[in-house]
């Protein structure tokens, strides 16, 4: 037993709004031609001292200013956190240790993984549930975040800089689960992927997929939140929770963009990392792992965020693999028992899709985005290759290396450009629509946040 049990060392107010109001405080393309036209009285009522003006919507995702925070600002008379982008990147990747070399990935799964959660969270967890990740406060190292993730329905929300994901159906996350529930989430990337976003956005009105390409050494990691209650999926009890600015209907898995938000309590269900390391170059050049708080199914019960417990780890997807014979380039933990798994059994977190795997889903990550799944009735095999490190997926793509943050957040940039003047009511609806259209996660075949 490779894995074996290994563990870790270590308002009052009720803020309803409309995503659609929120969108447009930020877009500063659009604002002057949809502010009325898109807003309801009672909305309008609400939040009509929130709303910027058009000036002062201008304030980022320009070519000359900050990248955005969030979809929306905080609501008047909000005193919680509030999410700020970490987007002063790096001039260089530095040359900081990296615990996880000491293990191989593929005979020491449990402590490589081991070794990069433990990276991820030093200095990121505070006494404070909802002050932990701010990467602010952390005096250990500095972390960063992909910019352009606010644009769209799903986009970040303000508080933690959640974006929507793709929604557990029922049964997906354990037996008891009778409903579908959402999912949120945030991701991170250390000094020298902070160096490779950096590089792709020095040109805020231009950004450059070709020198996507990230260091070796990169960690990204990303915290993922579910709305499902401890009833419904029993070893989320003492999970971590953060409140989100989320959709208020929470078993509606393709909200429209002005559909109603509020404050509401999230728990942590899963932790994925991925490292560049060139241990494994022949293959993809990445190692993906993924955590399930409290051990999935057959967990003991344990508070905090250290209470997680690794699924597995991959660094190929396999290619041609028969279930006749074990995977090679994917190690499961045997003592964490899950509902599903990534297709064929590699490696997949409880939120993610059952027909894909965690590199088969990254692999797909370039301008234009690819499909990260296979589409019903086609031939799954070209998702279960070993794209190296800089292939695109679809012939003429230009890799982002592996990060679907960055391949997500160019297509909400270029969507964003895209959006054509308009004064019209017919055209106001068209847009309308078109953003609505935006509702599907990535996961669930979407394009955009």
């Amino acid at each position: 037993m490779i894995f074996g049990s290994l563990l870790l060392k270590n308002s009052k107010h009720d803020f309803a709004t409309e995503a659609a109001s929120a969108f447009l405080m930020n877009r500063w393309l659009i604002f002057p031609i949809l502010s009325l036209a898109l807003f309801i009285p009672s909305v309008t009522e609400c939040h009509s001292r929130a709303l910027r003006a058009p000036a002062e919507a201008a304030t980022c995702n320009t070519p000359t200013t900050p990248f955005c925070d969030a979809l929306m600002p905080p609501p008047i008379g909000w005193n919680g956190p509030v999410f700020n982008l970490s987007q002063n990147y790096p001039a260089n990747p530095g040359n900081e240790p990296k615990p996880w070399e000491q293990f191989q990935p593929d005979s020491q799964p449990a402590q490589y993984l081991a070794a990069v959660l433990n990276y991820f969270f030093e200095g990121n967890i505070r006494p404070s549930v909802e002050a932990s990740f701010d990467t602010s406060l952390n005096p250990v190292r500095k972390w960063y975040h992909v910019p352009w993730q606010d644009f769209g329905a799903n986009g970040r929300e303000f508080i933690h800089g959640l974006t929507r994901e793709r929604s557990s159906r029922p049964g997906e996350l354990h037996p008891n689960q009778s409903q579908l529930w959402t999912n949120y989430a945030v991701g991170f990337y250390n000094a020298p992927g902070g160096f490779a976003i950096g590089r792709v956005w020095t040109n805020h009105d231009a950004p450059n997929a070709s020198l996507a390409n990230m260091p070796e050494g990169t960690v990204a990691a990303k915290l993922l939140f579910t709305t499902a209650p401890v009833n419904e999926v029993p070893y989320l009890q003492g999970a971590p929770e953060w409140t989100g600015y989320i959709y208020r209907d929470v078993h509606n898995d393709r909200p429209q963009i002005t559909f109603p938000r509020s404050p509401l309590k999230l728990r942590l269900l899963q932790v994925d990392l991925a490292v560049k390391d060139d241990r494994v170059a022949n293959t993809t050049g990445w190692v993906f792992g993924t955590y399930v708080y409290g051990g999935g199914i057959d967990g003991s019960p344990g508070q905090g965020w250290n209470n997680v417990r690794p699924v597995g780890l991959m660094w190929g997807n396999d290619p041609n693999y028969s279930s006749t014979w074990s995977l090679t380039e994917t190690k499961i933990n045997p003592t964490v028992r899950l509902p599903h798994y990534g297709y064929q059994g590699r490696l997949n977190g409880p939120v993610d899709n059952p027909i894909s795997s965690c590199l088969s889903c990254h692999a797909t990550a370039q301008k234009p985005p690819g499909m990260m799944f296979p589409p019903a009735g086609s031939d799954p095999s070209r998702w279960f290759q070993n794209y190296k490190s800089g292939q695109p997926f679809d012939t003429g793509g230009i890799s982002t290396d592996y990060s679907l943050q960055l391949s997500v957040g160019i297509a909400n940039f270029e969507a964003s450009k895209a959006i054509p003047p308009a004064s019209s009511p017919t055209a106001v609806r068209q847009l309308r629509e078109r953003l609505n259209r935006y509702s599907v996660p990535p996961r669930d075949g979407g394009l955009i946040h």
